[in-house]
């Protein structure tokens, strides 16, 4: 049964949220690697909202996340605390940065939600702490998995003394802080039925999401103002039911307002979620995360960017949300005592300024790309595509309906099709383009015995979580390759560093999705191993204007 919610509910559930930041706290305030407990606390606020603070910064929403949600940072009646003495130095000088960073980000004018890390790791580093861990009293309520962080499990939602124990926390955080909302974040970490059973156990997560939404709307109630919900989810409805959560149950109950869709996918199933939320008011907002980036994809040409974000907002998003992008500005990293700051900074600045709606991504230089399975994390976590495994822990981070890599047949009788999703309407556009191209990075184990000189160059494919160069094919390859662009047969390619590269017409592409087919024309007849498409990328080049210019982040 739906929750009546009040007028002013629904008027802040629909709140302009052009960029929501979850900022995570982790890594800095305090961090497990740089502490940064005890500090000036107006030198802390404004090393953290540099970046959210510069000129153009189209952001409205902030999501603080506060660790891991095994234990706090703040004073807690319920999670074990973090005793750092710089904790204890801001608690007796009446300083509690949970409550502080959601004063300062209202004063900004900003909306302000908590994250929670619904299953986060223990963090074995994290000491000391105020009571030992619930874990150790109850090993019976977790899921054992994966060694990390010295963790002993995961908790099992199938439990129901979990599910309250996880409620407790919320609620305190809720009656205790002046946030705008909440979110429950599925993706750190979504193992929280018994592997193989999460399905046929949906019903757990759809009871703890019921009394969520009753703990919430009863704090509403008390506070008289509105207090939203939402959730971070997998990208696609098969994904979310592969990990056990009944979104459509949860849509059509009204349990939540916000869907925060996926973690770091670019291919989002907006239109299903749109389906399924149809008359609700639920809003959806995608998420990049920069950190455990998509395969092959971490710091992307701000191309990349646009790409992703253009289709997001294209097919239909309410705004988009980043994760793990580099918040600090120089000046910022310098108030935090850092000497070194990730160079990507200004890319992601340039993100939050141009990237709120579709019409700022016109007539920009775009890059649209096929996506990788897996990588991105450690392989105990999530396969990386060359040693790929069909995951069985959970579906969420793991980018298993990808479709690269991708092998041609030997024999050449079928091709080897992709879709791939064109936000921008070229055909409409031709005036304004310099060039579209259509690259492909290519890998040939049967060319691996061949001298350096006869071969292509090497290519970097990926970099997080695993180091992986192509196995370039021979200097003619570009003769045996066909593409065909929605059943046009296209020129032979050149070669640019590596890459194949195939001229194509504006013309040629439909707004939405594109159908690409490749084929190997002429492999030898012994041939074994078969060549495998490692990298599929649409390039749109757009004619500069004649006066501003684009230099931030590499084009």
């Amino acid at each position: 049964m739906r929750q009546n919610l009040s007028q002013a509910h629904r008027d802040a559930v629909n709140r302009s949220r052009r960029v929501i930041v979850n900022y995570d706290t982790n890594f800095g305030a305090p961090s497990v690697i740089c502490p940064l407990a005890g500090m000036e606390i107006d030198r802390l606020v404004k090393g953290y909202f540099s970046m959210i603070d510069e000129a153009g910064v189209q952001v409205d929403s902030i999501w603080w996340c506060w660790l891991d949600g095994n234990f706090a940072n703040y004073p807690s009646q319920i999670l074990p605390v973090w005793e750092l003495p710089g904790y204890q130095k801001w608690w007796d000088a009446g300083i509690d940065p949970v409550q502080i960073f959601a004063e300062e980000t209202k004063k900004r004018d900003k909306e302000v939600f908590f994250s929670y890390r619904l299953n986060g790791t223990d963090m074995a580093s994290i000491v000391p702490l105020s009571k030992p861990l619930l874990k150790e009293a109850h090993p019976e309520w977790l899921i054992p998995t994966w060694e990390a962080f010295q963790n002993p499990g995961y908790w099992n939602f199938t439990v129901p003394q979990v599910r309250d124990y996880k409620v407790s926390i919320l609620r305190e955080v809720a009656e205790n802080y002046d946030y705008d909302g909440i979110e429950i974040d599925f993706s750190r970490v979504p193992v929280t039925l018994p592997p193989g059973h999460q399905w046929e156990n949906r019903e757990c997560l759809t009871e703890f999401m019921r009394a969520v939404r009753t703990m919430t709307l009863e704090i509403e109630k008390k506070r008289d103002h509105p207090f939203l919900l939402a959730a971070r989810i997998p990208e696609n409805l098969e994904g979310c039911h592969f990990d056990g959560m009944d979104v459509e149950t949860w849509a059509s109950e009204g349990l939540l307002d916000i869907f925060v869709l996926g973690n770091r996918s670019f291919d989002v199933d907006i239109s299903a979620f749109r389906r399924i939320t149809a008359g609700t008011g639920i809003k959806l907002y995608p998420c990049m995360d920069d950190h455990h980036a998509s395969d092959g994809y971490l710091h992307p040409p701000i191309s990349v960017f646009r790409g992703v974000f253009a289709n997001w907002r294209h097919q239909g998003a309410d705004g988009i949300q980043t994760f793990n992008f580099s918040n600090w500005t120089p000046v910022g990293a310098a108030l935090l005592g850092w000497d070194a700051i990730d160079p990507v900074w200004a890319a992601h600045l340039q993100v939050y300024r141009e990237m709120a709606v579709l019409e700022s991504l016109e007539y920009k230089d775009k890059t649209f790309v096929a996506e990788r399975r897996g990588g991105g994390h450690g392989p105990t976590v999530v396969p990386n595509p060359e040693d790929w495994t069909t995951p069985r822990w959970m579906y969420f981070i793991t980018n298993m309906f990808a479709p690269l890599p991708a092998a041609l047949a030997n024999d050449g009788k079928a091709d080897t099709l992709l879709k791939l999703y064109v936000s921008d309407k070229l055909a409409d556009e031709a005036e304004h383009i310099e060039r579209v191209t259509i690259r492909v990075l290519l890998s040939d184990p049967g060319a691996e015995r061949l001298p350096s000189n006869q071969r292509l160059q090497v290519v970097t494919v990926a970099t997080k979580a695993h180091t992986l160069q192509n196995i370039p094919p021979a200097v003619g390859i570009g003769n045996q390759i066909e593409l065909r662009l929605n059943n046009t047969l296209l020129h032979p390619p050149v070669i640019e560093e590596g890459w194949l590269v195939f001229s194509a017409l504006p013309n040629q592409f439909a707004v939405g999705n594109n159908l690409i087919g490749l084929r190997v024309t002429d492999r030898a007849p012994d041939a074994q191993a078969e060549i495998l498409i490692e990298k599929l990328e649409v390039h749109v080049n757009y004619h500069k204007p004649t006066s501003g210019t684009e230099s931030l982040g590499k084009q």
